[in-house]
């Protein structure tokens, strides 16, 4: 079908904003959980074991925002070039749509004879092998 390509494009689009509007709330959760635990070693009392297991969380933490970091530049020219191209995308949800709509057209089509001319020659067949 024609609208399988627009419509995998478009979708392409929405699944790359959504991406990276999951990048941008992991990364503000990684450094909030930064803050938290440098403030937590900063301002109050930990032994051995508590630190190094802070120190093992800040790790995985940095992984986390380094990754939606990552995320974020690599979808930032998409999403560039989708924020100067709303009105193309738009028309070309339209396009999609008008697609759709005759591919549902000719899936569908019967055609309504305007003469009797084929039951004629039906008629003739039957009789022939009679």
């Amino acid at each position: 079908m024609i609208s399988k390509g627009l419509e995998s494009f478009l979708n392409y689009l929405r699944e790359t904003e959504q991406l990276s509007r999951f990048a941008f709330t992991d990364e503000q959760q990684a450094n909030d959980e930064t803050q938290d635990i440098l403030h937590s070693l900063e301002l109050e009392e930990h032994n051995y074991h508590s630190t190094a297991h802070l120190a093992e969380r800040l790790k995985e933490v940095r992984k986390k925002r380094r990754a939606a970091k990552d995320m974020i530049a690599q979808t930032a020219p998409i999403i560039e070039w989708i924020e100067h191209n709303k009105s193309v995308i738009k028309t070309l949800e339209q396009v999609l749509g008008r697609v759709r709509k005759e591919e549902k057209n000719a899936d569908g089509r019967i055609y309504t004879p305007k003469t009797n001319i084929a039951d004629m020659s039906k008629e003739s067949k039957r009789k022939a092998n009679s």
